[in-house]
């Protein structure tokens, strides 16, 4: 039978979701690049739209940690944009809405809204075009108007964007960035044994 101790366990964990998130946007982002440059390219839109929506997912986290370490009345559930404006107004970092890179982010968090509240649609119309045999053969009809998004060029932009403002505000912030760090300590003191019974 082994022996049983009574012990007191201390803990302190911090555990910062936006890591995580960054770490699957990598990964994603490198199997991607991997697969285009062997040609690969079984999937590289299904790839594209998983990274794409973790990155978005990604920022706002980042946004959310920022949030949380630096205004006492953050409203994690506010709206996306709304709490990217509301961390950049008080880190005093200017936002340009037309241009990179909060324009992206807004394209980021349009493409994925389409894909978290993905609801049907459907497209009627008729119209007369005039074109060559490859494009009337190239022509998807099933393609939905997101998919435009499912390139390696807007990944690489939204990646950069992403990454572009969120240091941005990190160093307006002031905080380090080991503060932005998942880690946590664990200690325990051996308070004495325990018998069968449970009794010290």
């Amino acid at each position: 039978m082994s022996e049983k101790f009574e012990v007191k366990v201390t803990e302190r964990r911090q555990i910062y979701i936006h890591n995580t998130l960054e770490n699957a946007v990598y990964h994603l982002k490198r199997k991607i690049e991997e697969h285009i440059q062997n040609n690969q390219r079984e999937g590289v839109g299904l790839e594209i739209m998983a990274c794409l929506t973790m990155m978005a997912f990604s920022f706002e986290a980042q946004v959310n940690f920022l949030g949380f370490k630096l205004d006492e009345k953050w409203a994690e559930r506010k709206p996306y944009l709304v709490k990217v404006e509301r961390i950049a107004r008080k880190l005093k970092v200017p936002l340009d809405q037309s241009a990179r890179p909060y324009s992206t982010i807004k394209t980021l968090k349009t493409f994925r809204d389409t894909l978290a509240h993905g609801k049907p649609q459907i497209i009627k119309g008729e119209k007369n075009l005039v074109l060559t045999h490859e494009e009337l053969t190239n022509r998807n009809i099933l393609k939905a108007d997101w998919e435009s998004y499912l390139t390696e060029e807007f990944l690489r932009q939204s990646y950069d964007d992403t990454d572009t403002l969120w240091k941005r505000l990190l160093q307006a912030s002031g905080l380090d960035i080991l503060d932005t760090v998942t880690a946590g300590e664990s200690t325990f003191q051996i308070l004495g044994t325990v018998n069968d019974e449970g009794n010290a």
